[in-house]
């Protein structure tokens, strides 16, 4: 019967998490999941730390050493550049990567991170916006690179992933046609490559937490089962205790009763 009881547990798992429910929007767990979203966010954050670390470090590395392409193509604008990059961007990645390092960060990392695209993005737009007309599509490839990293490489969540992606394409897609001086048609053709970049990005990020997340649900249930297991394990150990038990003292009476019988 036990044994019965276990096996249509397990069914009835099996079941649970081939429907188990997510936000269409945030991706969070809901309805009789809605107990695991707190657990799994930090169990993400845990996993994805080293590698947040990792990617504002490269971040910064990379943003320094394009500082040496401005002095190259640019070099009587190399001064404002170097004001974006080592004055206002690269000290914001500085700071966000110590801060890396306190307790707070883990109730912001997803909110920092997120601002770190944003910041690094709009920073990039700004020497677009400083360059020459005829150089200005230069650093174009640096800003889809802060694209790519935001939605492949900084473990951000679907929908700060999509935030940090949107909000800073959207100014490059409105400067584009004010106030960056560059031709029409590179505006247009720069506009819709960023455009198909942002929403093949916001698929993969989507899919890559739905994968997180069935993969934590899974684990979760695999920690049930082995708990039911192990309960029913002891249960059984304590009935079968107690039948022996129950059968000893039957034998004790019985042999006591043959020695009144024999007396």
């Amino acid at each position: 019967m036990l044994q019965n009881n276990n096996v249509q547990e397990i069914e009835e798992d099996d079941e649970h998490i081939r429907n188990f429910e997510l936000s269409s929007l945030s991706l969070a767990f809901t309805k009789e999941n809605r107990e695991f979203e707190n657990h799994f966010l930090i169990d993400f954050y845990n996993r994805s730390l080293n590698q947040v670390r990792f990617a504002i470090f490269l971040a910064i590395i990379l943003y320094a050493l394009f500082g040496i392409l401005d002095a190259a193509l640019i070099p009587e604008f190399k001064y404002k550049f170097w004001t974006i990059r080592y004055l206002l961007v690269i000290p914001m990645l500085v700071g966000v990567l110590a801060f890396s390092f306190t307790r707070i960060y883990k109730r912001k990392i997803q909110f920092v991170s997120a601002s770190v695209v944003i910041m690094s993005a709009f920073g990039v737009v700004g020497i677009i916006a400083l360059a020459p007309q005829d150089l200005s599509n230069y650093y174009f490839p640096g800003f889809i690179l802060i694209i790519i990293m935001n939605y492949g490489f900084l473990k951000l969540r679907f929908i700060w992933a999509a935030a940090a992606g949107a909000l800073p394409s959207v100014l490059y897609v409105i400067g584009a046609f004010s106030f960056i001086e560059m031709p029409y048609l590179l505006s247009v053709i720069n506009s819709f490559f960023l455009i198909s970049i942002n929403i093949i990005g916001m698929l993969i990020a989507r899919n890559l937490e739905i994968y997180a997340r069935k993969a934590y649900f899974s684990n979760q249930l695999l920690k049930i089962e082995r708990f039911k297991l192990k309960t029913l394990n002891v249960r059984l150990e304590a009935k079968i205790k107690d039948k022996s038990q129950q059968i000893g003292n039957l034998q004790k009476e019985m042999m006591d009763e043959m020695e009144n019988l024999k007396k």
